[in-house]
């Protein structure tokens, strides 16, 4: 069933999944919504309970829902724009996995296999790119830099034939 809320989810998560940050196009195509809360679990269509989600979160997320108990042990799922993830995990830029830094972090990375081998691919190309970008950036300042010295050196070398003449 098409839902009219879609381009306005897709555009709270910038087109990408909450839970792993994969792209649309990195993922070849929409994404999936997923409830933060399961309707199973007395959950809503309200668009605070609604994330865009890539179809593997989704389905390793299914109809998870924390008993009290669990709450009470901080197994639960981050919401991606009410937690502040960075207090609970951290990408290890060397190995592109994510380390908990909490149990709620631990338990999140878990149930949602955040470190699966896909997942590590994607995070370290990733990182490449935007190594690869920097370097573009700075080549690219630096041949600007390089042609305004030439343009510089041409103007000087033209004065001087002017007054040699």
């Amino acid at each position: 069933m098409p839902r009219p809320d879609l381009e306005l989810i897709r555009q709270r998560y910038t087109f990408a999944c909450g839970y792993c940050g994969v792209s649309e196009v990195s993922a070849g195509g929409l994404l999936t919504v997923d409830h933060y809360r399961p309707l199973a679990a007395d959950g809503d269509e309200s668009l605070a309970n609604l994330i865009y989600a890539c179809i593997r979160c989704n389905q390793h997320k299914y109809t998870y829902w924390p008993t009290e108990e669990d709450a009470n042990l901080g197994l639960r799922v981050l919401h991606p724009l009410r937690d502040i993830l960075s207090h609970h995990y951290r990408l290890n830029p060397q190995t592109g996995r994510l380390e908990p830094l909490t149990e709620t972090g631990r338990f999140h990375i878990t149930l949602l296999h955040l470190n699966r081998p896909r997942l590590v691919r994607h995070r370290l190309a990733q990182q490449l790119r935007e190594v690869m970008e920097g370097k573009l950036a700075l080549l690219e300042r630096q041949i600007h830099e390089l042609e305004e010295t030439i343009t510089a050196q041409e103007r000087y070398i033209s004065a001087l034939e002017e007054q040699i003449d």
